[in-house]
């Protein structure tokens, strides 16, 4: 699968195992169906270093250097929520198990809900 411009920091398959969202110093979120580039989600001003979907596979959460947790449609492609708060880069984020909340990592030493 090709498509980003620059490092790949993360891929993680869906639940149902249907698509693949990747995670880019470019500054994107890729989503992928069988090999082919579905969407570029563009939003983010720094590296995206992590990407991972909700448990229904609406929603991707990224992480990225510019502080802020984003979460994507993955039917649209559009952003539909940001999230701010950490004050130095976010690593990585995820979906609790239910798909009602997000935790985020962050070198500003902290984790948030």
């Amino acid at each position: 699968m090709e498509g980003h411009a620059w490092y790949v920091n993360s891929s993680v398959f869906s639940p149902d195992g249907k698509l693949v969202a990747s995670a880019s110093n470019d500054q994107t979120v890729r989503l992928w169906d069988t090999g082919k580039q579905n969407e570029a989600l563009g939003g983010h001003t720094e590296n995206v270093n992590s990407a991972v979907f909700s448990p229904d596979e609406k929603l991707v959460v990224s992480a990225s250097n510019d502080s802020t947790v984003k979460l994507w449609d993955t039917s649209t492609g559009k952003q539909c929520r940001l999230l701010e708060g950490h004050t130095s880069w976010v690593i990585s984020a995820v979906f609790s198990p239910d798909g009602k909340l997000v935790a985020s990592a962050s070198r500003d030493e902290t984790v948030r809900l």
